[in-house]
């Protein structure tokens, strides 16, 4: 039997060859455009409090009581939402991270827009099983914050990591 020997032409990415520092950076400040444009965005387009989204991903981790008065400002909604969207950002930031590695900044962006748009159907649509108040939120600006959060997120990762 004849002996196969496989090379590979790429060396592939592994979890080491991240950088860790700007794939945390990158997603807490594409985390932060993420909420600002929520925030921002549901009110003047869509009428409702801008508290709304906040309480959304706070119930995340309080539980659907979270959403009796989503018009409302409740400190220890609001903080438990930025902390979960946080987290869930370098998460995401961090795989991201890992399928870019490789990647142009262009050709990173764009593969990040797609991410984002993945993660908008798991969130909006996967999800809802377990937190079913998302599905109110099914509409073009949880799209368009999706895109924008994942894209700005690859773009920055491809900038702080080249700074070395």
């Amino acid at each position: 039997m004849a002996n196969i020997d496989i090379h590979h032409d790429k060396p592939t990415a592994t979890l080491r060859q991240i950088d860790w520092r700007a794939a945390i950076w990158a997603s807490v400040i594409a985390g932060l455009v993420f909420a600002a444009l929520e925030v921002a965005m549901v009110p003047l387009l869509q009428g409702k409090s801008a508290w709304a989204p906040l309480h959304m991903i706070g119930a995340i981790a309080l539980g659907s009581g979270a959403m009796a008065s989503p018009d409302t400002f409740d400190l220890g909604i609001v903080a438990t939402a930025v902390v979960v969207h946080m987290v869930l950002a370098i998460i995401y930031g961090v795989v991201l991270a890992y399928i870019i590695t490789r990647a142009t900044t262009g050709m990173a962006v764009v593969v990040g827009a797609v991410y984002g748009l993945a993660l908008y159907f798991i969130n909006f649509y996967g999800f809802t099983k377990w937190f079913p108040w998302f599905a109110e939120a099914r509409d073009s600006i949880s799209i368009f914050t999706h895109i924008v959060q994942s894209g700005l997120m690859a773009y920055l990762y491809k900038l702080y990591s080249a700074e070395e």
